[in-house]
């Protein structure tokens, strides 16, 4: 089994701040970002191009309300890393 690591530079303090924040195991993190990453980055970039021309149409794109207050989810019902991820697509979602 290869085994991949990688530095972070100056300018990836957001990086590592949100690694030193993960209480388990990172490489678990960085594997399910890379994942969701391959299955959904083709898409994202789609309805990124869509949105920016219905802009550049005069279109006004709605972006989704967010509650001010997040619904409380049980520990049982979401691992830390999937609510990572659900965070995660959820701003990539509101952009």
């Amino acid at each position: 089994m290869k085994v991949y690591s990688f530095r972070t530079n100056k300018e990836d303090k957001d990086i590592e701040d949100l690694l030193e924040s993960l209480k388990g195991d990172k490489s678990q993190y960085i594997k399910n970002a890379l994942r969701f990453y391959r299955d959904f980055g083709v898409k994202i970039e789609k309805i990124e191009a869509i949105l920016e021309k219905l802009e550049q149409t005069g279109i006004q794109v709605q972006k989704p309300l967010q509650s001010s207050e997040p619904e409380p989810v049980a520990e049982s019902e979401t691992s830390n890393d999937e609510k990572v991820l659900l965070e995660s697509l959820e701003d990539i979602l509101s952009l």
